[in-house]
């Protein structure tokens, strides 16, 4: 009885610093982890928690350790591919695939949404006259591209109540020896 007593008494004469926090889920800021507290003493860092589950976190993100982070984190992908998360339909997933991002890919190529190298389409910053609005990716002269007056008949508006086809990109008016044999 005497030992429990005394100590009690010995625990009270020990000088500590005593702290009370709640830790609320989410972004912490780390801004008390710099506090002094009265003693002069700096305070240890606590470690944030922001995570209990999976759900906790962001679709792209997992919860390992109490923290949310990136589930490319710790993937293991073969070489020659890239991590990147599986989506908003199978959430804390991740995938690896040929390209994450432009950079992944050949000279030439991008990246699309599907994340395969694609090559890419001349046509995407063509610049085209009036005269010749449509764009082909057949390369004329210099250009990656050629400008054309149409793609299809849609594209050839009668003139003066003549009827039109589009013939290698050339509206021309279907008059007989105009349009090649079998148009």
């Amino acid at each position: 009885m005497y030992r429990l007593l005394f100590l009690a008494l010995f625990l009270f004469t020990i000088p500590f610093d005593v702290s009370a926090r709640a830790v609320k889920l989410g972004d912490m800021k780390s801004q008390s982890q710099n506090m002094r507290l009265d003693s002069g003493r700096k305070q240890s860092k606590i470690t944030e928690i922001s995570c209990f589950e999976n759900t906790d976190c962001q679709f792209y993100q997992e919860c390992v350790a109490l923290r949310c982070e990136s589930v490319c984190k710790n993937s293991i992908c073969a070489q020659g591919t890239y991590c990147v998360p599986a989506g908003k339909d199978t959430p804390h997933e991740f995938k690896c695939v040929e390209c994450a991002v432009n950079a992944h890919c050949s000279k030439g190529f991008f990246c699309s949404a599907e994340y395969k190298c694609e090559k890419t389409d001349p046509c995407l910053n063509a610049v085209c006259s009036p005269a010749a609005p449509f764009c082909m990716p057949k390369p004329y002269k210099t250009l990656p591209y050629t400008c054309v007056q149409c793609l299809e008949n849609s594209h050839c508006p009668p003139v003066a109540g003549l009827t039109r086809s589009c013939v290698d990109g050339y509206c021309l008016f279907n008059v007989e020896g105009n349009l090649p044999a079998g148009n």
